[in-house]
């Protein structure tokens, strides 16, 4: 006899596997032949969802392979049931920079304020050009960015007092604290990932706020680490069980920025110009408190959240290749001719260290996961192709960074003599620091305090890598499950624990 419902089972499945064949050959074969003038589709297996959250924890690698797929024609990818566009060419990165109301960027500066709990009635406010201004509140605010952070008086101000904090930090008896693992008078244990943390947040607090903000909060730096540890799952939108530490430290922090805000300004007189005036433009905005503590918090967190990673992996590349830290030791020795304590000749630092800075920004190429999204506000040509009005498009600059035709055969590799072909600091294809508009104003004075910071240690500390229980050491790993918009972490136990003695 006939199985009826093992047949009818059967039949199910192959109708299901039939529609599957069916949408599939439609979706990657033919459709591309139908809509030439679209991007392509890089293929996925779960109609309608795409690309799952467990596959976009190798982004990184899918970029690489859609690069590899489509070379560098724009190209569609769907994650999670949202259809994206790809722009893997610099060229077509600059068409888009060239195109900032068409292809919009508003959007998702909006959708990352919202992750600090700025309201969007407050987020309209900055955005809604106001009668008789050519200008929105966030437009002028950039602009305010770029008078404080680039070259002239008031970044000359901010930089001394950062460098100078920096030089102070870095003494045998200020390393104290959460960073030293195992004390000693002449050796101490210390983790440089904490240590690198501590010295450069501590630094840039002191150089743009008043220092009566750590009276105000003296848990900061710790609470910032945990908030910074936890931070990944900002974007994710995780249930509140799943984020109490990311809250809790975002709430003490903010506290003491609470606290700090109701001091009467000149009562905190070192405050840097950008604070006073993002004060002053909040007061005109009408903005009430708590957005005031917010707005103040997404600043302090975007300008703590790269540097001392940076200093960390440059750290990490030097110790574990003693020779090319030896050169640079020579090269930077000049700097110090008044001995390894005094303030050293920064200006011989960054002019005369050619070295010492195409190590830092070949570890800046290696580290950094900087991605520009924009949304397209109507449909418009990238690149050959059409990109339809409300998708949002994402921009890879890690992928870019990794271009065999720019970098050479070894782009994937570490070579620390790199930049010193000076034109590849100027290629369009090397973006650590986005562009356009909303190009990074605080890229001067950041490759300026890694440089330093970098050239500082080197100099003052006798320091190797700890052998944990006999073992080889090996070179951190670094997390790449998701982008993080700028320098990437070391994955959870991948901390380097190195052995540091004073230099006499």
């Amino acid at each position: 006899m006939i199985d009826f419902a093992n047949f009818s089972g059967l039949q199910a499945a192959v109708a299901v596997a039939a529609s599957w064949v069916t949408w599939y050959t439609w979706k990657f074969f033919l459709s591309p032949l139908v809509y030439r003038d679209e991007p392509k589709e890089l293929p996925y297996v779960i109609p309608f969802v795409g690309h799952t959250l467990s596959m976009v924890t190798g982004a990184h690698r899918m970029f690489l392979n859609g690069r590899k797929r489509f070379g560098n024609e724009p190209w569609a990818v769907t994650i999670m049931g949202q259809s994206l566009y790809v722009i893997p060419s610099a060229d077509d990165v600059q068409a888009i920079y060239r195109a900032p109301k068409t292809l919009d960027f508003d959007p998702f500066i909006k959708e990352m304020l919202s992750k600090y709990g700025i309201t969007a009635d407050t987020a309209n406010k900055m955005f809604d050009t106001l009668p008789g201004h050519t200008k929105n509140w966030m437009e002028t605010s950039i602009d305010n960015f770029k008078l404080q952070m680039h070259p002239g008086d008031k970044l000359e101000y901010v930089q001394r007092r950062l460098l100078g904090f920096i030089d102070k930090s870095l003494l045998w008896e200020r390393l104290r604290g959460r960073m030293v693992h195992k004390d000693g008078d002449a050796e101490r244990i210390v983790s440089l990932y904490t240590w690198s943390e501590m010295v450069i947040v501590d630094a840039q607090t002191r150089a743009f706020f008043d220092e009566v903000l750590f009276e105000k909060c003296p848990e900061l730096l710790a609470q910032f680490q945990i908030y910074e540890d936890e931070s990944w799952k900002l974007p994710m939108d995780l249930p509140s069980f799943a984020t109490k530490d990311l809250r809790s430290s975002k709430s003490a922090i903010e506290k003491g920025l609470r606290q700090y805000l109701r001091i009467p300004q000149e009562q905190r007189p070192n405050d840097s110009w950008i604070i006073k005036t993002l004060c002053e433009d909040m007061v005109n905005l009408g903005l009430d408190e708590t957005q005031k503590v917010h707005v103040l918090f997404s600043f302090y967190r975007v300008m703590n959240a790269n540097a001392y990673k940076l200093v960390f992996w440059i750290m990490s590349y030097l110790l574990f290749d003693p020779e090319l830290k030896q050169e640079i030791v020579a090269e930077i020795q000049p700097a110090f001719s008044k001995g390894k304590y005094s303030a050293p000749d920064l200006d011989y630092i960054f002019n005369s260290c050619p070295l010492l800075v195409s190590t830092c920004e070949e570890v800046l190429r290696l580290t950094n996961w900087p991605i520009g999204t924009r949304t397209v506000q109507t449909d418009t040509v990238i690149g050959g192709k059409k990109l339809r009005q409300g998708r949002q498009l994402l921009m890879p600059y890690r992928a870019m960074h990794f271009d065999f035709n720019v970098f050479g055969a070894d782009a994937t590799t570490f070579n620390p003599r790199r930049f010193m072909q000076k034109s590849l600091l100027t290629n369009k294809s090397y973006r650590p620091f986005g562009g356009a508009a909303h190009y990074c104003p605080g890229r001067y004075i950041a490759r300026r305090e890694v440089q330093m910071f970098t050239a500082v240690m080197l100099m003052r500390f006798d320091m190797s890598i700890l052998d944990a229980k006999r073992q080889t050491p090996h070179f951190p790993k670094m997390d790449n499950t998701l982008p993080s918009g700028g320098i990437q972490v070391p994955l959870k136990g991948e901390d380097l624990m190195v052995r540091v003695r004073p230099w006499m």
